[in-house]
């Protein structure tokens, strides 16, 4: 993956892990063998964007909700963010070019408007892809409370 991507990347399984830890904390013991599958996915270009199936290596065929809250992330970081990076990595091209330092209150999360439009989204892809409304709220404040105030900020 490009370094973009492994930034993404990053953000999706950090916010998915915190949704998956708020609405099935059954899952998080294979949380991290179901992220590395989704990355290598990921990484061959076949993620795909439909209702999971399939099992994470233990014999049992089951379907796993953060299979689901994964590829909820995804898309919604995907619709909302994509546009904001395009515009940000323009700015940072353009300061770079300019050599002026960066402003000294940059910090990781998201403003606002970015905030409510990825609840929004993610709460609309968790609905489309099955779950039940009180389910994707959950999932939507999450998602968005761990891009906003990130824990190592």
């Amino acid at each position: 993956m490009t370094e973009p991507q492994n930034v993404a990347a990053d953000l999706v399984v950090g916010a998915a892990h915190a949704a998956v830890r708020r609405i099935a904390p059954e899952e998080l013991p294979v949380f991290d063998e179901v992220a590395a599958g989704w990355r290598r996915k990921l990484s061959k270009g076949r993620v795909s964007w439909s209702v999971p199936q399939g099992g994470v290596g233990f014999g049992i065929d089951v379907t796993l909700l953060t299979e689901l809250v994964l590829q909820v992330v995804a898309a919604a970081v995907g619709e909302v963010l994509v546009i904001g990076a395009t515009t940000v990595r323009a700015g940072l091209l353009r300061r770079r070019r300019r050599e002026l330092p960066a402003p000294p209150d940059a910090r990781p999360g998201l403003d606002p408007e970015q905030a409510r439009r990825l609840r929004e989204a993610c709460h609309r892809h968790a609905v489309a892809l099955g779950l039940d409304a009180g389910r994707a709220e959950l999932l939507a404040d999450a998602a968005v409370g761990a891009m906003v105030d990130p824990p190592d900020a």
